[in-house]
């Protein structure tokens, strides 16, 4: 029995000894430091603008918490689509995962409306919306199937102001199924009953990643402990 618990406890000491965590951060210029979109892939349809904005920022939405450069999307002279994503890959032995990012919006066109879809060609349209999509997924797709994790989307009845607000969420589950695989981070915003202001910041998706040796590694290393416990255990007996 003496024997057994020293084999349990030793092979419990490898794997502490081989493991071992590690972070990474997945999203590449999420503070928009550089001064432009480096690392986003961006779509506008429309009379709006896309911007970096720097220091003071845009007057309706103001500077960032952060007090630098955010993203903006704004100033229309007519109905507009803007969107905002960038593909990721969900790190393999995954065990945690957290998605940040600061936000704002000031709606000028009544109150904000909520279909499903991005198009602004196709019936009313008013709203703001943070999604995980699949990699897979088209850039505008809405399709519930497609989205892995959704933050915030306006609606009927919000505010039509937002001040700059901090979302910050554990979405280890969302991803747990997908290590390995890729996913689109999104920001999205549409409008077609009036001008529709958005700034965001400071986008990050921090991944900690357990990392265990190979099995024949492991194996080896494993037995040869056992051995020198039993040899000593053999002495002291």
């Amino acid at each position: 029995m003496k024997f057994k618990l020293l084999k349990v406890a030793t092979v419990s000491l490898v794997l502490s000894v081989f493991t071992s965590s590690a972070f990474a951060g997945l999203i590449v210029n999420g503070d928009f430091e550089t001064g432009d979109f480096a690392g986003w892939l961006v779509s506008q349809s429309g009379g709006s603008t896309q911007t970096v904005v720097p220091a003071a920022g845009d007057p309706t939405l103001g500077s960032s918490p952060t007090a630098d450069f955010y993203a903006f999307a704004g100033n229309q002279s007519g109905p507009s689509q803007n969107i905002f994503w960038q593909s990721v890959i969900v790190p393999e032995n995954l065990s945690s995962a957290n998605f940040s990012f600061d936000y704002a919006y000031q709606n000028f066109g009544g109150g904000l409306l909520s279909p499903d879809t991005l198009a602004i060609n196709n019936g009313a349209n008013q709203q703001f919306r943070v999604d995980i999509l699949l990699g897979t997924s088209l850039f505008d797709s809405v399709t519930l199937s497609d989205i892995v994790f959704s933050a915030v989307q306006t609606s009927p009845g919000d505010s039509n102001t937002q001040a700059w607000t901090s979302f910050n969420q554990d979405i280890t589950s969302s991803l747990l199924g997908l290590q390995g695989q890729n996913i689109l981070v999104r920001f999205a915003q549409a409008d077609n009953q009036g001008p529709f202001d958005i700034g965001f910041d400071n986008v990050s998706i921090i991944a900690e990643t357990t990392e265990v040796p190979e099995p024949s590694t492991l194996a080896i290393f494993a037995l040869g402990m056992i051995g020198l416990a039993s040899r000593r255990f053999k002495k002291l007996s």
